[in-house]
């Protein structure tokens, strides 16, 4: 059976080969769920405790302990307590299995004096703390004198080290011998002798995670070996501190068992506390917290991988179906000669059997490599110069590998199971007969993916619409993993569909057009006409799979990534945005936030609020002194620069307005008797001002060269409404929420706030959406904000001036850290200062959208290769097989080059036809269910609004390799046609 398997193999060894690419692909695949989404965990895990590292200044890794000793304890007895603390302490944290940066183990005694030295002028004894660190000599540098020497030197004195700090604390000098005693007891004394002063070698250093001077200020050091030992033996040193750290490389941390690590720490709290020994991990919040989101990204993760599983198993059985149905007559031939049907089964299944032991060996790699890759991932097929994700091989790759080989070693065996019935004679008779109608065909299996599809899209979309109405703004808890199953299968139903009626239309063709059909042409719509069961429809059922998928999975990553960098233009509502110091009269309310480089205030990021800036918003007046403002022009890279200022809590009243009041009296209090026979006409059920609302000023003509803003907001380009700004300065564009408020276009409302007299304005238009005004920003009494834009000449002559801030459109291509720099050297101290580039960097290092950008852009690589392949594995059989048509055709006169041409529109009525279709169906596709992932992201109040556009860029790289797939075809099919001696087909006894 061997030796016929691999004649079998050896003889089909193309069609092997392409099955085992579909094999190593699905288990490569599958293996880099593990493998990837393990190393984005990891990854996301990391920044977190960086991020928490920054803003408290704490090593989150960090793992400490604490144990207070009795003070009446022998020192014997000190010395067994402190080893079974430390023995608890080590035990307690290898059982967590975290990887171990450090270990420090530090004593103290704080209650020591200095006996040798005078007291005088009414001074006290000088006191001090007396501590030993294990390996502290690796973590300091000598600043002056040298290091101590462990034990008790020869003339009985203990040499210790101690900081600047600490010697100021102490009054003690160095190489100055001290004699000390505790302060409960002084009838015996040791001596010491400060050698050296140190500082640390390494601020960054997660052996000082603690901070040296604010724990340390009057510690004084000394061996802990040295200090455990003699110290304590001579009665004079007691412990009353004992500490135990660790530090965590949480870099290598392992994201497998985060969950049983969470419940690991909690339970070792209540074992800390219940043994009074005091317990701390910074990053034990984090990691609760990333428990969630590790789950999230997981799910989000396996979900994208469901059409390509589908996908990868839909190719494997079509190759298996092509080669069992190439090898149909082989198999019959079998079956009369004797061969029983497992025997059959049995090459065929050892056939599988090897492909899928190469394949758990070199498919986890693959997935190893392909992780590398996806790691740099910028966006959809876009790579960057990224530090690579932290990829691992792991057991669990190994055995999703396993699985996925099991999987498709039964998807390339169903095919076989009805072939080996058919015995020689049937086989022959079967292929005389008329083919029958496929079983989807019957039971309409397209129509019930398409309707089921649109069916459960219209129901999700309902419960989603009732989630919001009821007040559930975070919907990212009703991620539904059918949205990725019913895409699919929508696609699936629109290529049966396709492919039920494209014999129709092709045979309608060749009807109609039969008399001006060239011979070439004929033949190829009658062939296609009637493959009504052929291979034709398979090849077009998964032209149209893979490519639809490619256009939903580019169109996807391409929503979400446009999501991204729209919020964030939208928000920022320029290139940058800068606010300053202002002097003005006065000057402690306006001084209360320290200015700050361009770097620092860059960072921070934030604007500031009213709250923030203006807590002497009354009705006194303050006068303020503008900077020169052309020094912004002059900064490196920018282009063009404008003033906008902006004010919250700003009163917007008019006697038309009728802005519901806050209820006064909740639908639970209780009703009296007169509440319900009330008559009385309600005059009073609203008011005629809301001051809630968002105040913009801008100059309207350099507001259009600066702003950043997507024209689809808005009904008419933005640049009308600036235009109508301009020319009726006392204009104002309200947001639409004033249209509730029963405010009109004409209509005149007076605005105030502060100390400054209230003007009239005239409302020019209503508006969703404004550059750098949210919607969607929360009011004091919990609702949403309006906002109001207005001329800022106009008010600037109508209040006093306020600063404001300044907006910047950078030139293409400029540095924005030579912006940075040059704000700096122009003596520009800003309060706050955002970039859009940066946020849109940090944005797009958010793990869960680097982690969908990876999932898409492989599984869009592994579909298109597969569509390479599949294209390729059919015209190479379909050409094969028809050899002795070709000797017919070349017999009954028709030349070569025509059937070359035959072939050439068989491919474009074929391969063509799918591929414009595929294309059509993944955009309908896209516009369905994309919108589904806003729920992923908590997009149902993103700015602007979730939307599916896509870009030309994404459909090029598409293009591109159908481009390559059809020339990569042409060129092998060529090579095929021109070693087939079609003039010798035609022989006796031919077939």
């Amino acid at each position: 059976m061997f030796t016929l398997l691999f004649r079998k193999m050896r003889n089909t060894k193309w069609m092997v080969l392409c099955l085992l690419i579909g094999f190593v692909m699905a288990s490569a695949m599958m293996s880099t769920i593990p493998i990837y989404m393990n190393a984005s965990l990891q990854r996301m895990l990391v920044k977190d405790l960086e991020s928490f590292q920054t803003e408290y200044e704490i090593y989150p890794g960090a793992y400490n302990t604490s144990y207070g000793l009795k003070m009446d304890i022998s020192g014997s007895e000190q010395q067994k307590a402190v080893e079974n603390y430390n023995n608890k302490v080590e035990a307690k944290f290898k059982e967590l299995g975290l990887p171990e940066k450090l270990d420090k183990k530090y004593i103290s005694d704080e209650y020591l004096y200095v006996r040798s030295l005078a007291v005088s002028d009414g001074n006290s004894q000088a006191r001090f703390t007396l501590g030993g660190m294990t390996d502290i000599s690796d973590h300091i540098s000598i600043k002056q004198g040298r290091m101590f020497t462990a034990g008790k030197r020869s003339d009985g004195v203990y040499e210790c080290v101690a900081t600047e700090k600490a010697l100021k604390s102490t009054e003690l000098a160095i190489n100055t011998v001290y004699e000390i005693a505790d302060v409960f007891d002084d009838n015996k004394s040791i001596k010491i002798e400060i050698v050296g002063v140190f500082d640390v070698k390494d601020e960054n250093d997660a052996y000082w995670a603690e901070g040296l001077d604010s724990q340390y200020t009057a510690v004084v050091f000394t061996d802990y070996d040295t200090m455990l030992g003699d110290c304590v033996d001579t009665g004079v040193v007691n412990i009353t501190k004992a500490v135990h750290n660790y530090a965590v490389d949480y870099a290598s941390m392992n994201m497998t068992d985060l969950a049983s690590t969470n419940e690991m720490i909690a339970k070792q709290k209540t074992y800390f506390g219940e043994n009074s020994i005091g317990f701390s991990m910074p990053a034990s919040d984090i990691l609760k917290d990333y428990e969630s989101r590790s789950s999230q990204l997981q799910l989000v993760l396996w979900l994208l991988q469901i059409p390509v599983i589908l996908m990868i198993i839909f190719y494997l059985f079509m190759v298996s179906q092509l080669n069992v149905e190439q090898e149909r007559n082989e198999i019959a031939v079998f079956k009369s000669r004797g061969a029983s049907r497992l025997q059959i089964m049995g090459i065929y299944a050892l056939e599988s059997l090897v492909l899928g032991v190469l394949t758990v060996i070199i498919g986890p790699f693959a997935g190893l490599g392909l992780c590398k890759v996806l790691g740099a991932s910028n966006g959809f097929l876009e790579f960057v110069n990224r530090r690579s994700l932290p990829v691992h091989m792991t057991i669990e790759a190994v055995v999703y590998a396993a699985i996925a080989v099991a999987v498709f070693f039964v998807t390339t065996m169903i095919p076989i199971v009805p072939a080996t019935k058919t015995t020689i004679v049937e086989h022959k008779q079967s292929k005389a007969k008329k083919k029958k109608h496929a079983l989807w065909e019957k039971v309409c299996l397209d129509f019930i993916l398409v309707g089921g599809s649109v069916g459960w899209l219209y129901y999700y979309n309902k419960t989603q619409e009732k989630l919001v109405a009821e007040g559930v703004t975070d919907t990212t808890a009703t991620v539904n993993p059918i949205m990725f199953v019913a895409s699919t299968a929508f696609i699936l139903g629109l290529g049966l569909f396709l492919i039920r009626i494209y014999p129709y239309i092709i045979r309608l063709l060749a009807r109609i057009g039969r008399r001006v059909w060239s011979p070439a042409q004929y033949v190829s719509l009658t062939n296609i006409g009637r493959s009504s069961t052929g291979r034709e429809r398979f090849l077009m059922l998964f032209l149209v799979l893979t490519v639809s998928l490619g256009v939903f999975f580019a169109n996807t990553a391409r929503a979400l990534n446009r999501n991204a960098e729209e919020s964030v233009a939208y928000g920022v509502g320029c290139d940058a945005v800068l606010t300053e110091q202002w002097y003005s009269s006065k000057i402690e309310s306006a001084q209360q936030t320290t200015p700050q480089s361009a770097s620092q205030a860059a960072q921070s990021g934030t604007k500031q609020t009213s709250e923030e800036s203006d807590e002497e918003d009354t009705e006194t007046t303050i006068q303020y002194v503008e900077p020169v403002f052309e020094r912004f022009e002059k900064l490196a890279g920018v282009e063009d620069v404008t003033k906008v200022f902006r004010k919250d809590d700003v009163t917007i009243s008019s006697n038309k307005m009728n802005v519901p009041r806050q209820q006064t009296k909740s639908d639970d209090e209780e009703k009296t008797r007169d509440d319900f026979l009330d008559q009385s006409v309600d005059t009073s059920s609203g008011k005629s001002s809301t001051s809630n609302v968002q105040l913009m000023t801008i100059v309207p003509s350099d507001f259009s060269k600066v702003c950043n803003f997507e024209d689809r907001l808005l009904p008419v380009q933005l640049n009308n409404y600036l235009n109508a700004l301009a020319e009726y300065t006392p204009g104002v564009i309200l947001s639409s929420s004033f249209k509730s408020y029963g405010l009109e276009l004409g209509d005149t409302v007076e605005c105030k706030w502060g100390g400054n007299e209230p003007f009239e304005v005239t409302v020019l238009a209503f508006v969703d959406y404004w550059p750098g005004l949210s919607p969607y920003k929360e009011a004091k009494n919990g609702g949403y904000m309006d906002f109001a834009v207005m001329n800022y000449d106009y008010v600037n002559v109508q209040t006093s001036m306020e600063p404001y801030e300044v907006w910047f459109k950078l030139k293409d291509g400029a540095s924005v850290q030579e912006f940075y720099d040059s704000i700096d050297k122009a003596g520009i101290k800003p309060l706050t200062l955002e970039s859009a580039s940066q946020q849109t960097i940090e944005k797009k290092n958010d793990p869960m959208l680097q982690g969908m950008n990876g999932a898409l852009t492989l599984g869009f690589i592994i579909i298109m290769v597969m569509c390479i392949i599949g294209f390729l594995i059919y015209w190479i059989l379909s050409i094969k097989s028809r050899t002795l048509q070709f000797g017919i055709l070349r017999a009954m006169g028709m030349k070569f080059r025509e059937i070359i041409m035959m072939i050439v529109y068989e491919q474009l009525l074929v391969s063509g036809v799918a591929i414009f279709a595929a294309i059509f169906i993944g955009g309908v596709t896209s516009d369905l269910f994309v919108p589904l992932f806003q729920s992923i992201f908590d997009a149902s109040q993103s700015v602007p609004p979730f939307a599916v556009i896509p870009e030309r860029s994404d459909y090029l790289k598409l293009y591109a390799v159908i481009g390559v797939m059809l020339l990569t075809a042409f060129v092998v099919l060529g090579r095929l046609i021109k070693k087939i001696k079609i003039s010798q087909a035609l022989k006796l006894g031919e077939d």
